[in-house]
């Protein structure tokens, strides 16, 4: 079954293009990995998927549904989190908390199963120890872990996932590769994840979209990691370098840790 189909895709803000005329499949199971410079339109495509921007023209279903038909089957884990960390809350709390919206409870009243469904979802992401920890005293790497916890916990069968390596040290990365590659192996979940670098995630990867406010290439890594379609896009110095079996993207376009954003 296809997960997403688009055909001849156009969406705006305020009547203007940020993405045009995109067109593309991905089966259910399968994993694509969203690449391009700032503006390119990454984010855009992911939360117009998602239902939270509906400004489009074209061709969208998510499951043979219109995206906002399918909100149920969606989990979106976005670049930056808006939770309050001045709240204290723990890190199963945050879990909880993709149970409670769908079930329409308040923090304070949850459901037995709901905590321990939380407590499966930690420890399935590594994290079984610190349930009892407080949210903001965790470490880059680890409340990211915990942000994917909490949208496993609606049982998706579609995951957006907007940069979930930026701003981590090279541990950190490690981390919650590990997790996304779980997520896929064990769960089967499709996945879309947007990214400034795509060399962690290449072994999870099996499609590439690369955006520059339109559909610059899609298809399997070595069909779009190509010298001439790189440099196209980030320019002359860009390149692709294979090694042992492997390729290697350096476009020059990554994010840089934040002071405090890594470890375990």
């Amino acid at each position: 079954m296809k997960a997403i189909v688009a055909e001849n895709l156009t969406i705006t803000y305020d009547g203007k293009p940020a993405l045009e005329g995109v067109s593309f499949s991905l089966d259910e199971g399968e994993t694509l990995l969203l690449l391009g410079p700032n503006g390119a339109g990454k984010t855009t495509l992911l939360r117009t998927i998602a239902c939270f921007h509906r400004e489009y023209t074209g061709r969208l279903e998510v499951f043979g549904r219109e995206p906002c038909d399918a909100r149920e089957l969606i989990g979106y884990v976005p670049q930056s989190h808006s939770l309050n960390e001045r709240v204290p809350l723990t890190a199963l709390d945050v879990v909880a908390m993709g149970g409670l919206y769908r079930r329409g409870f308040v923090h304070f009243r949850i459901p037995r199963e709901i905590l321990e469904k939380a407590e499966e979802v930690l420890g399935f992401v590594g994290l079984a120890h610190v349930r009892d920890r407080l949210f903001r005293e965790l470490s880059g790497g680890q409340k990211q872990r915990v942000l994917l916890a909490r949208a496993l916990m609606s049982d998706p069968k579609l995951l957006l996932l907007d940069e979930p390596l930026s701003a981590l040290d090279p541990s950190a990365r490690a981390e919650v590769t590990g997790v996304l590659s779980k997520i896929k192996r064990e769960r089967g979940i499709t996945m879309v994840i947007t990214t400034h670098d795509i060399n962690p995630l290449l072994e999870i990867g099996d499609r590439i979209m690369l955006l520059n406010r339109r559909l610059i290439a899609f298809g399997r890594p070595e069909e779009v990691l190509r010298d001439s379609i790189i440099k196209s896009v980030y320019g002359p110095l860009a390149r692709v370098i294979p090694v042992g079996g492997k390729l290697f993207c350096i476009t020059g376009d990554v994010h840089l840790p934040r002071k405090g954003g890594g470890g375990r």
